[in-house]
């Protein structure tokens, strides 16, 4: 009888590291989910004029778009408010049902790119392929921030 006490003790304190172990490993991954700079590798900061992605932007956080940049923007509408902090909301207003709307805070020294990987394949609201359309979002340092 006492051995298998012994027994149901070493289990419950096994079973007890192993969930607080388990947990421990959760809050590390929650803390790192801040909102430094990323890169698609994960292996830190990523600059932007360095990533793949950079051949093909298009800098959409400014007033007005050459022709280029307007043909890339093909499918979306773009919107921009000024928030109350001096930052400016853009939203990629998706004209096409199958695509996603987009909504990103471009703060003071930041700059919003759109990727637009392929622009033959664009004719107004109709796309090829849905995936080439995305922006990024890039900080004051030229480091990529946000890509979705």
């Amino acid at each position: 009888m006492k051995k298998n006490s012994v027994v149901i003790i070493v289990v419950v304190l096994f079973v007890i590291i192993i969930a607080l172990f388990i947990f421990n490993s959760s809050s590390k991954k929650e803390q790192n989910n801040s909102t430094a700079p990323i890169s698609e590798n994960n292996t830190g900061p990523q600059l932007f004029s360095s990533s793949p992605e950079s051949q093909y932007s298009y800098l959409i956080s400014t007033p007005t778009y050459d022709a280029k940049t307007q043909q890339a923007l093909s499918g979306f509408k773009v919107t921009k408010n000024t928030l109350s902090d001096g930052s400016i909301q853009i939203t990629l207003n998706a004209q096409n049902p199958e695509y996603k709307t987009q909504t990103y805070t471009v703060k003071t020294g930041e700059k919003l790119y759109f990727i637009e990987k392929f622009l033959g394949d664009d004719n107004g609201t109709e796309d090829k392929n849905l995936k080439d359309d995305t922006a990024v979002l890039v900080d004051a340092n030229g480091y990529i921030v946000e890509q979705k």
